[in-house]
């Protein structure tokens, strides 16, 4: 299998009662399949380098949210986010088209819209009449 390794800052709420939540968050996706690394870059934050044929983002952060880890929740992180959900989704997804049916397509697109054969002009209302 082909390895795709992304790396992505995951940003965490710190909760008050554990100061040490972010080794914890980091002990737990050490141990998950397709995870290569897992870095502490900041009091909040994990640098996740993985696999994306394995596991995705999206993945990854409902586990740490199903485990109690908050994720954070501002415009930038929830933006990012869903940017990085959605080239996961295409690389993972996209790339099973089959190129005979894409040609066939854009050969029949082209046979309708080109005109072709004996065609009257006229109006409808005047073919009528004639």
């Amino acid at each position: 299998m082909i390895e795709k390794l992304k790396h992505r800052t995951i940003w965490l709420i710190q909760p008050n009662q554990d100061p040490a939540f972010a080794e914890s968050a980091a002990a737990l996706l050490r141990d998950v399949k397709g995870v290569q690394h897992v870095r502490i870059t900041g009091p909040n934050r994990l640098l996740v380098s993985y696999n994306v044929r394995e596991i995705t983002m999206q993945i990854i952060e409902a586990l740490l949210q199903e485990f109690g880890y908050k994720l954070r929740t501002s415009f930038f992180c929830r933006f990012m986010r869903a940017v990085c959900y959605y080239l996961e989704d295409i690389e993972c997804n996209g790339g099973k088209h089959d190129q005979a049916d894409c040609t066939r397509d854009a050969f029949i697109t082209r046979y309708l819209r080109r005109p072709h054969g004996c065609r009257d002009h006229r109006p409808e209302y005047l073919r009528r009449y004639l």
